[in-house]
């Protein structure tokens, strides 16, 4: 009975561990983040493939937008599932000026995989979701779309 209730007891602590990350997710340089990191500023989750020509139109506009707007952070997902290695490449392929999620380990995002792409979600500074907004979107876009919705909290 002893040896049962210690096999119970390390399956629980192995369970609760898993449990406790199932809201970060790493960037490629290794870094873990949550969205709770992001609390306060604007966060930008963009889904993309390089087999998507919008998506890869929008790489560079989306790099624009974290340079010129250092309140607003963009993160990008890769639609497909590639290795870390692979992700790596097209970011160095692309050009990629924000940060990959990793792969490897799983990400857990706040956010469903849209059904097609390209696909972005905005979280606002105090955590609210919109999205996914679907179809190439530029920066100015997201721009038009943070004034309006600031200016109804405003309201």
């Amino acid at each position: 009975m002893k040896k049962i209730i210690a096999v119970f007891l390390a399956a629980s602590l192995v369970l609760l561990t898993a449990c406790s990350n199932q809201n970060s997710f790493h960037f490629l340089s290794g870094e873990e983040k949550t969205v709770e990191d992001y609390r306060g500023q604007w966060l930008v989750i963009n889904f993309w493939a390089e087999w998507c020509p919008p998506c890869l139109e929008e790489i560079p506009e989306l790099g624009r937008l974290v340079e010129e707007n250092p309140d607003i952070a963009v993160v990008g997902v890769s639609y497909d599932k590639l290795t870390n290695a692979e992700l790596a490449g097209l970011v160095e392929k692309l050009d990629i000026k924000y940060p990959i999620v990793a792969t490897e380990p799983m990400p857990y995002l706040p956010v469903a995989k849209p059904q097609s792409l390209p696909g972005t979600y905005l979280i606002s500074p105090s955590g609210q979701t919109m999205g996914p907004i679907l179809g190439k979107i530029d920066r100015s876009k997201i721009l038009e779309i943070i004034k309006k919705v600031e200016g109804q909290q405003k309201d």
